[in-house]
């Protein structure tokens, strides 16, 4: 098992155009941000204070959840390419039964898709740091690093639903590129939550990511916001920039959306599990 955790490792980061291009993958949508939507934004805004630190703090949570998606995605791609290889088959006749072969596959990229969260925050932190003096407050570093390991976890799930079912690297490289593209919007990234018509926000609520994004603007502004904003703009920005989620009139915020993030985990390892057996029926009937 231990050698399986290993190998998939080593095979992810020895290929460093794969690594640099995976980081890239995120990172296109805070060049963009900094290159283009930044100052727009910043000009719709004029009038609220320190808007330039929430616009900052806002892009790097949302672009830190992105990297964890297509990260996590990525590296879970070697299983579609071992099978492909026939190096999976070769593990499977292995005392290791398939659900933990599947296991090991996930773990590693859990790990992966929080290394690069990580990696991907630090780069982005540095840049605002550096050109617009913003800073993460330092007392919502250790909260964030439990809700990176959450997000990584749920992002890496809800990847492995997807692939478990693929069998074509050409497929696998399709569905890749349509869930780069888009994992922006589906967490609210691209564009505000407020923005989105009631349909999509409705979408976004329902994919597990968002909620990290969520959890992760709530923790790098609420101090801009109880320090600079009047209660009645507070509230507007929390709704519109997707810092606060609300179902049904239920507000989602701080401890309740690490509660629904465990719950989804659970739920999609359910899932998991159940769709792991159903296809290694399939494959034993072929």
């Amino acid at each position: 098992m231990q050698f399986l955790w290993w190998r998939n490792i080593k095979l992810y980061f020895a290929n460093t155009v794969s690594v640099i291009m995976s980081c890239l993958g995120a990172l296109i949508a805070f060049f963009i941000f900094i290159g283009f939507l930044q100052r727009n934004l910043a000009a719709t805004w004029s009038g609220t204070p320190s808007i330039i630190t929430i616009l900052d703090l806002w892009m790097m949570a949302g672009i830190i959840t992105v990297a964890g998606i297509t990260t996590s995605f990525q590296v879970l791609g070697q299983l579609v390419r071992d099978r492909a290889s026939q190096a999976a088959i070769d593990l499977w006749l292995t005392d290791i039964t398939r659900i933990r072969t599947y296991g090991a596959y996930i773990l590693v990229a859990t790990v992966i898709s929080f290394v690069m969260q990580v990696v991907t925050g630090l780069v982005m932190g540095m840049y605002f740091t550096i050109v617009d003096k913003v800073t993460i407050p330092s007392s919502a570093y250790l909260p964030a690093v439990g809700y990176l390991l959450l997000g990584a976890v749920v992002a890496t799930l809800v990847n492995a639903l997807i692939i478990l079912p693929i069998r074509s690297e050409v497929t696998c490289s399709r569905i890749e590129a349509i869930i780069g593209a888009g994992a922006g919007f589906i967490v609210a990234t691209y564009m505000p939550l407020g923005a989105l018509s009631s349909h999509i926000q409705a979408l976004v609520k329902i994919f597990p990511s968002s909620y990290e994004a969520a959890a992760l603007r709530g923790l790098f502004l609420q101090a801009t916001f109880d320090a600079h904003l009047s209660s009645a703009v507070r509230n507007h920005l929390q709704t519109y920039l997707g810092v606060h989620f609300a179902i049904h009139e239920y507000d989602l915020s701080g401890i309740r959306l690490a509660i629904t993030m465990v719950g989804m985990i659970g739920v999609a390892v359910i899932l998991v599990v159940v769709s792991s057996y159903i296809i290694g029926k399939r494959d034993l009937r072929r």
